[in-house]
């Protein structure tokens, strides 16, 4: 019997087969396309994402085929135009404060290569038929092109097999929503024009908005145009699309003269707005487009399926092997159905701002929006809500039971452990000296739990190398299941165990005045955060986290 098999290999599948991968499940991985797509559908890759990318190795490689957004443009009716600098945010704590336009199909590669390192390859030409659950697991009807049937076991399915999704029918689970009035048309093509390279534009107008998306390559954007149906020309609106339909479009709705050329692809859509009300059914899971469609505004769809795929492999491979109760699978629609719900909402008041209303709605964008849009989206408070709603950096996880903490004794140093990142948070991006590592991230690599134990701002003598020893069995204990390091203040040079804050800037930001330390889950969110550091306390939490550590564990090779 498989441990999991994954049905749809586009960017969320292929990240659910490498985590479970790497953690040593046994899955398959099947697609119903025989050969991949070379459209290059979803483009931006947030920053999120690209620090996904980072722990499984492909970040640089990401980057240095896409191209980071530099600015943002409003350009109205008249050619007003309004250039709005995307600052550099910092603030944020990450190495990617950009967004990155990266086609799909080039995401899809890289994810694809990723996965052939742990030995699993996409299987094409499969479809899933049907299914049925049974009490160890479930019973999956393959039909191969070439017309053959084949039955399958496996203890977990996972649906990410996009908007048509077949496990989600099959499971009889609804998929709740609208499809919104407006007609959409697309085209990636070269422009030649007045539009900055690296610029994202929008342009509304009395006919609708044309946005505009840069792309890697010379003058390359994607171009979308978005309408009332009944502006749209007449003629058969499930016709291909033309590039001279598309520059008809262009003329017409453009406030400045574009010149569309050299399609890699042309498409008519319409958008939805749809979510399920369930993410798990017994031993099936969806995710992704499976679980939630929406408008492309913000560039979120694709960034949310890989981390609800981030999400639900690191808790699968510990209920697997036994180290975690199944109860904490539930833990995955707890914290992933929020998410999708506030994505919908998100998206729709973006799309509304964008493009939805009547006449006057579509006036106040093309005539009054590009003469204050310096002052609504330049200021540094609107650029920061816009960010951490994109860069989806500001995800968190505070109602999780996963989320948990105690804290007693008094406050030392000037600072506070309130204020630094609370359970359910990302861990922020900080500059740390390790063995091998210069960043906090870098530590946080692998499929493990982290455990970061701090010294304290100003330690007691004997404090570091008893830590260091804690750190050393706990980690011997636990495996691959579990890193330790020691985070000591003061401290210039790493060592075995040792993350050197020599300036106390982690521990000043993690509000750690005082001995504590913080257990840090494979997603890169604080599981619990516990003040002071009482080991058997401690213990206590690492085996209601990741059981009484067994023999096998410490014998066991990390993926």
């Amino acid at each position: 019997m498989l441990d999991a098999l994954v049905v749809g290999a586009g960017p969320t599948g292929l990240t659910m087969a490498s985590e479970l991968a790497r953690r040593g499940l046994r899955c398959r991985l099947v697609e119903q396309l025989e050969k991949p797509s070379p459209l290059s559908r979803a483009l931006v890759v947030q920053a999120r994402t690209l620090e996904l990318f980072d722990d499984f190795g492909i970040a640089d490689a990401a980057v240095a085929r896409g191209r980071r957004t530099e600015s943002f443009h409003v350009i109205g009716a008249g050619g007003v135009h309004a250039r709005i600098p995307m600052q550099s945010f910092a603030w944020l704590e990450t190495r990617f404060p950009y967004m990155l336009m990266l086609p799909q199909d080039a995401t899809e590669e890289l994810l694809t290569g990723h996965l052939g390192t742990f030995g699993v390859t996409v299987e094409r030409g499969v479809a899933l038929e049907d299914y049925r659950q049974e009490a160890s697991g479930v019973e999956a009807t393959l039909k191969h092109a070439d017309g053959r049937v084949e039955r399958v076991s496996a203890r977990w399915l996972l649906g990410c097999d996009g908007a048509r999704s077949r496990v989600r029918k099959v499971a009889g689970i609804p998929f709740e929503g609208e499809t919104y009035d407006d007609a959409c048309v697309l085209a990636d093509v070269r422009v030649d024009g007045t539009m900055e390279a690296g610029a994202v534009c929008i342009m509304p107008g009395m006919h609708g908005v044309v946005a505009a998306f840069p792309m890697p390559g010379e003058r390359r954007f994607r171009l979308i145009c978005i309408m009332p149906r009944d502006a749209l020309p007449p003629g058969d609106d499930m016709a291909p699309l033309t590039l001279e339909e598309f520059q008809g479009l262009l003329d017409r709705m453009a406030p400045v003269p574009l010149r569309a050329s050299e399609p890699r692809w042309l498409s008519r859509y319409r958008l939805h707005r749809r979510g399920v009300p369930q993410y798990r059914q017994g031993r099936v899971f969806l995710a992704g487009d499976a679980a939630h469609i929406h408008s492309p505004a913000g560039g979120q769809g694709m960034n949310t399926g890989i981390q609800d795929a981030y999400n639900l492999a690191w808790k699968l491979a510990l209920v697997t092997r036994g180290h975690a109760p199944e109860s904490l699978l539930d833990t995955y629609e707890q914290e992933r159905h929020p998410v999708g719900q506030k994505l919908l909402e998100g998206t729709d008041r973006l799309f509304g701002l964008m493009a939805r209303g009547g006449l006057a709605s579509r006036m106040l964008r093309a005539y009054v929006v590009p003469r204050v849009a310096r002052g609504l989206f330049g200021s540094n408070l609107a650029q920061r809500q816009m960010a951490r709603f994109v860069s989806q950096l500001a995800i968190h996880y505070p109602d999780s039971p996963l989320s948990t903490e105690r804290l007693w004794g008094e406050e030392v140093g000037g600072v506070r452990m309130d204020e630094g990142p609370a359970p359910g948070d990302r861990v922020p991006e900080l500059p740390v000296k390790g063995e091998g590592v210069t960043r906090l991230h870098e530590v946080l690599r692998g499929p493990q739990h982290t455990l970061l134990l701090f010294t304290g701002l100003a330690p007691e003598a004997g404090v570091r190398s008893g830590l260091v020893a804690l750190a050393r069995r706990l980690e011997a204990a636990y495996g691959p299941l579990l890193k330790a390091r020691v985070v000591v203040a003061g401290e210039g040079m790493p060592a075995a165990f040792v993350l050197a804050d020599e300036e106390g800037t982690v521990h000043r930001r993690f509000g750690a005045g005082a001995e504590c330390f913080y257990l840090v889950r494979p997603d890169g969110y604080v599981g619990h955060r516990e003040r002071p550091i009482d080991p058997k306390r401690l213990e206590a939490e690492l085996a209601r986290r990741l059981g009484i550590p067994r023999a096998d564990d410490a014998k066991r090779v990390a993926g």
